[in-house]
């Protein structure tokens, strides 16, 4: 079986900027997330940047909305699995999104959204009926790459605008994207 860092390494080459990933984890919080999203595979989402032929993620996580390193990131999914979702849309309008995604982080400092993520899972898992509030200055992943992937046209908008969006959900709402194993 190919290891995540196997897999990196193979897919490497084919992986742009303005690509999307998504990561299967096995940690706590990555069981967590599956066990809530009743059939979930994917646990995180975030975008893909490149400077200078160095790939980063772009992404929201504990620390807030930063890039790291992309070979990185996914080496800390050990025994975890990552897919990647690229637009189909043309160069100019992919980074003219990924633009707009950026200037957000410029704008302000966007934090991790706990309690919004909780209360969604808790939804999720238990059918609450906790209300939910999509806030500019906090995000869980999955809302962070959301209008991005939204205006890219890779997914199919929230019907229920109460709710948040999820990392499977990007497989769930797919619409125009092409997924690389």
């Amino acid at each position: 079986m190919e290891t995540i860092s196997e897999k990196y390494k193979r897919l490497r080459s084919s992986i742009k900027q303005g690509d999307l990933i998504i990561f299967h984890g096995e940690k706590a919080l990555a069981r967590i997330i599956q066990e809530s999203d009743s059939d979930a595979y994917y646990n995180h989402i975030g975008v893909i940047g490149e400077i200078a032929g160095a790939l980063f993620i772009i992404d929201s996580n504990a620390n807030g909305v930063e890039p790291a390193r992309l070979s990185k990131r996914v080496l800390s999914y050990d025994n975890g699995d990552f897919s990647i979702l690229k637009p189909l849309k043309n160069k100019t309008e992919i980074n003219f999104q990924l633009f707009l995604l950026l200037r957000k982080i410029d704008d302000s400092k966007i934090k991790y959204d706990f309690i919004n993520g909780l209360k969604a899972l808790l939804n999720r898992w238990i059918k609450t009926s906790f209300k939910t509030h999509n806030k500019n200055d906090r995000k869980i992943c999955s809302m962070f790459v959301y209008e991005y992937a939204v205006n890219l046209d890779m997914i199919h908008p929230m019907l229920d605008k109460n709710n948040l969006f999820f990392p499977q959900d990007y497989i769930r709402n797919k619409y125009w994207y092409k997924k690389i194993d």
